[in-house]
């Protein structure tokens, strides 16, 4: 079996490496030799492989007479292991001249010598092994600067000088710098000058302690004009108006609360719809005339238990709110409202309204104690059908 060693010392940080087949430190990432043996000399106990130690040679004496005795063969030194070369040298050794027989063998060397530089050399190899000392290190020939793996070096960019302008035939030379620029430009490209120089307003401005004139102010002076003659128009017209316009200020912008009829009549009523189903609040229950065509001259009445600020009122004509016109009954198509007050003025107005859906007519009547609804012409009238007013809802100034 092979006593070659599987691994060596790295030569910068001195952990082990593979002696084959590993380029890169494991530890370090230092670039290991390429040309490195891949195993180890082989063990000294081969005779035949261990590397032989060149002893100094005595000079060979001249050529001995036959008749002198013939010296006795020197003894033969014992084996001495020799110590292994450092790991990663390059030592070449060479071969020993041949030794003639017939010649005087020199002296050999003490053993106790050789076996205490044996222990010196192998003491030697060892701590490089263990230590890297870079007094025994072989010298290495020169190689690339290792390069760690994964840090790639960007390259710089080079610096261009700038490349001089081309000059431009007929050009319009920059009023700073004079030189020639495309026609067109506004600006000039090496100074950035405007090409078109600045005018200066040639209007006097107000010297220094001069007090600027009122002209600057036109503007607020006449929204301060249009305000004023507003204010004077509301205070004419309350005085000229008096109480009434006043009165219809306040109701534009009174807060709208139902007030509830106590009492209902009509002219005429048909069988099983009586005045009060108009106000009951439901839409599918209606009052009806009982007359066919237009019943012209029919009215519904409402009363009042005090007098009361009545400001509109909400009228949903026919049979039902979304019934259809085909199986509907007529509605009301113009109408006047009879308004009497509770110092027995009588108010008249009359009103037209769209065929079906709610709709809101205006009032705005002091002191109302009853309205009447007094019916002129009909939507879809037939002989076969009757007036009909499903709702009836009326609406006041809020007391709060």
């Amino acid at each position: 079996m092979s006593d070659a060693p599987l691994s060596r010392p790295c030569p910068d940080c001195a952990s082990p490496v593979r002696a084959a087949d590993q380029s890169f430190c494991d530890s370090c990432g230092a670039f290991l030799r390429w040309d490195a043996p891949a195993a180890a000399t082989p063990s000294a106990a081969t005779p035949e492989a261990a590397p032989e130690r060149e002893e100094p040679t005595a000079p060979i004496a001249a050529a001995t007479p036959a008749d002198a005795p013939t010296a006795p063969p020197a003894p033969e030194a014992p084996d001495v292991p020799e110590s292994r070369p450092a790991a990663g040298s390059e030592e070449v050794t060479a071969p020993l001249p041949a030794v003639d027989p017939s010649r005087e063998a020199p002296a050999p060397a003490p053993v106790p010598e050789a076996r205490q530089a044996s222990d010196e050399a192998s003491d030697t190899a060892v701590r490089s092994l263990l230590v890297p000392v870079p007094g025994n290190r072989p010298a290495e020939p020169a190689v690339a600067a290792p390069v760690l793996p994964a840090r790639p070096e960007a390259a710089r960019p080079a610096a261009r000088a700038a490349a001089a302008p081309a000059p431009v035939e007929g050009g319009t030379p920059c009023p700073a710098c004079r030189l020639a620029n495309t026609p067109g430009r506004h600006f000039c490209r090496y100074c950035a000058t405007p090409m078109v120089p600045e005018r200066l307003s040639t209007a006097e401005g107000p010297y220094a302690g001069r007090r600027p004139g009122l002209t600057r102010d036109r503007g607020r002076w006449i929204a301060r004009a249009l305000i004023a003659t507003a204010v004077v128009a509301v205070v004419v017209g309350g005085i000229v108006g008096g109480p009434p316009a006043a009165r219809a200020v306040q109701d534009h912008f009174a807060t709208r609360v139902p007030v509830h009829p106590v009492t209902w009549a009509a002219s005429h009523s048909a069988p099983k719809q009586d005045p009060k189903l108009a106000g009951d609040g439901y839409s599918n229950t209606w009052w009806g005339t009982g007359y066919a065509g237009d019943s012209a001259g029919q009215y519904l009445e409402a009363g009042f238990a005090e007098p009361t600020d009545l400001l509109s009122l909400l009228i949903t004509p026919g049979s039902a709110k979304n019934t259809t016109q085909a199986n509907g009954q007529a509605t009301p198509r113009t109408f006047e409202l009879v308004v009497k007050d509770a110092s027995g003025e009588t108010r008249v107005s009359q009103h037209l309204i769209n065929d079906g859906g709610t709709q809101r007519v205006d009032l705005r009547v002091r002191d109302a104690l009853s309205v009447r609804l007094v019916l002129r012409t009909a939507w879809r009238a037939d002989p076969r059908k009757q007036v009909a007013i499903a709702e009836l809802e009326f609406f006041g100034r809020s007391v709060s």
